[in-house]
């Protein structure tokens, strides 16, 4: 005798019969989700930057919030009550929440699966309610009082800050915030204070991030770092304290001359916390490490402003004659303490150290 399905009589002939029901009924009587984890997919869009919450954790949206929306709906759907092997395989096209306004929309969810092994696998599709509430985010909050927690100071010692050395610290600042993006969310600066005697203050949003802001900028100019804390309040009886981190960028700086394992040297280049120096006998040129770097191991003997100049008056080798354009005093040297193919009439650069005078780049 042939089997018929229970619920609408289809003989076996017509459709397979599996549990007492056709294939047709069988996906109306085993749903492949029993329950969504909540009755509605409740999200926050911070009105101020834009970012959205789900159950206390926010995320960054760049230029696509769909994906961050997308990105939460696969968490909520993981917890979903749903057959073992029940699979999403469509997500209708929705609206792009606005970050103004609250708003409610329904998103179409299709998924496939089977319950039972006898059974093809099905698709069925669900509703879902989007609710998209508008609030304000934890570091938009913060950011809008001026919190901060550490203060970064960049200073140099004994010296302004140049132009150039401040396009360079803008830069690497804003590099390290761009690398730092989605992985920490207070990784931002209140505010940037010009000292009016040289040097930046930063008000640096975490400390964690006012760690790594100090390490990179120390590794790239050459600087040391100096630490120190105050207590800044008192909070449930225990003691908060405020960090500051201070940057000393070195008393050297391009163009100084200066001594390196008791040789003189003119620094020619510094890039990524590495100096290259050039040796003013030899005229060999080297790039010293990040810690040979360090001003414990370079010291100025002469800063660039202090080079004095002087015209050539007179090649004759082993000789060459110079004359000061300041005292018009004219001397001999070695023509080794010049460089190569100079003329006579030419302007060159020279510097007097204990030992002799040496002519130097001008950078």
């Amino acid at each position: 005798m042939s089997q018929i399905c229970c619920k609408c009589g289809k003989s076996e002939e017509e459709e397979p019969i599996v549990d007492g029901f056709c294939l047709s009924c069988y996906k109306d009587e085993f749903p492949l989700i029993s329950s969504f984890y909540e009755k509605q997919f409740n999200l926050t869009a911070c009105k101020l930057c834009g970012d959205f919450m789900y159950h206390g954790r926010w995320a960054e949206v760049h230029d696509n919030p769909k994906e961050i929306v997308l990105e939460f709906l696969d968490k909520f759907l993981n917890k979903t009550k749903k057959e073992t092997d029940a699979q999403v395989v469509i997500v209708g096209d929705f609206e792009e929440p606005s970050c103004d306004l609250a708003s409610k929309q329904t998103l179409k969810i299709i998924f496939e699966g089977t319950p039972n092994d006898d059974v093809p696998p099905y698709q069925q599709e669900y509703d879902l309610t989007l609710m998209v509430n508008i609030g304000v985010c934890d570091r938009c909050a913060k950011f809008t009082r001026g919190y901060f927690e550490t203060i970064v100071q960049i200073r140099s010692d004994r010296r302004p800050i140049n132009e150039e050395e401040q396009l360079q610290i803008t830069d690497l600042i804003q590099q390290k915030k761009d690398s730092r993006v989605g992985e920490n969310r207070m990784a931002y600066i209140a505010k940037v204070v010009d000292q009016a005697k040289g040097g930046i203050d930063l008000y640096v949003g975490s400390d964690k991030f006012a760690k790594t802001i100090t390490s990179f900028l120390s590794e790239n100019l050459a600087a040391s770092i100096e630490y120190s804390t105050k207590l800044k309040s008192m909070k449930d009886g225990k003691p908060i304290y405020q960090s500051t981190y201070c940057i000393r960028m070195p008393y050297f700086e391009l163009g100084d001359v200066v001594n390196y394992l008791n040789n003189a040297f003119q620094i020619i280049g510094i890039k990524q916390g590495r100096v290259e120096i050039q040796n003013l006998k030899t005229r060999e040129s080297k790039t010293l490490s990040i810690k040979d770097s360090h001003p414990d191991h370079v010291k100025v003997l002469k800063k660039k402003d202090q080079f004095q100049k002087y015209i050539v008056v007179a090649i004759q080798a082993p000789n060459v004659s110079i004359m000061n354009t300041a005292s018009y005093e004219t001397i001999d040297i070695d023509i080794n303490m010049i460089f190569e193919n100079h003329q006579d009439g030419d302007e060159i650069l020279m510097v007097e150290l204990p030992y002799g005078l040496f002519e130097c780049k001008e950078i």
